[in-house]
């Protein structure tokens, strides 16, 4: 897989979001940096009301605490760029905190999101052992420590978002439970684009009761 460059030979840059996007479904990651197509649903008009705090920027101290809110980071080396809903910095020590509406599924798609946080704040110079996934859904924090490995799954994802960048082709449909809940679902047509060829082909131009879309 050839990287995709600027014009002047620097690295593509991808969305931190892009991390979790891919993570989840690679073609929900190709509808959404590649075509552009983004659509609400409950679950993320849920997510937008639960982020309104943190995206607010601000900065407050206590007891040897700093924390921000809304902090821009980027990765010249990997290519990254995105935002921390929350980064508390104690001396050279930096602690990145993602929120998310829904329950915490630990080494989920959340905790990619997070460690390319993490990769960022390293290449500024910070230490960064541990992260935390703020569910809303459980109000509590979980930890997720900033491994090796978990780094290098970050870079791995990073290299391959460009390929998806790159083609020419969307990749196919997971068709799977994660569709259920997607907002993209009417955009995806995850029932005929999932590239299985054992049956008949689908008629397009007859409209099908919400309630038969096979899971």
């Amino acid at each position: 897989m050839t990287p995709t460059t600027d014009g002047d030979g620097t690295l593509a840059e991808i969305p931190l979001s892009a991390l979790e996007h891919y993570a989840y479904c690679h073609r929900q990651t190709a509808l959404i940096h590649v075509e552009g197509i983004w659509g609400d649903s409950a679950q993320t008009v849920r997510g937008d009301l639960s982020h309104r705090q943190v995206d607010l920027p601000g900065l407050t101290r206590r007891a040897g605490l700093t924390t921000i809110r809304s902090l821009p980071v980027g990765s010249a080396v990997y290519g990254l760029r995105g935002i921390c809903d929350v980064v508390e910095f104690a001396g050279t020590t930096a602690t990145p905190v993602e929120y998310k509406v829904g329950r915490y599924q630990p080494d989920g798609p959340a905790d990619l999101q997070l460690a390319g946080q993490a990769l960022c704040l390293l290449e500024a110079g910070f230490d960064v052992p541990l992260g935390y996934i703020y569910s809303v859904a459980e109000r509590r924090r979980h930890p997720v420590t900033i491994s090796p490995d978990l780094l290098h799954r970050v870079v791995q994802a990073a290299e391959a978002i460009r390929g998806l960048l790159a083609s020419q082709h969307l990749p196919a449909a997971r068709n799977d439970t994660r569709c259920r809940k997607c907002s993209l679902r009417d955009d995806c047509l995850p029932d005929v684009t999932d590239g299985r060829q054992t049956r008949p082909a689908a008629d397009l131009f007859t409209p099908r009761p919400l309630g038969q879309w096979r899971d």
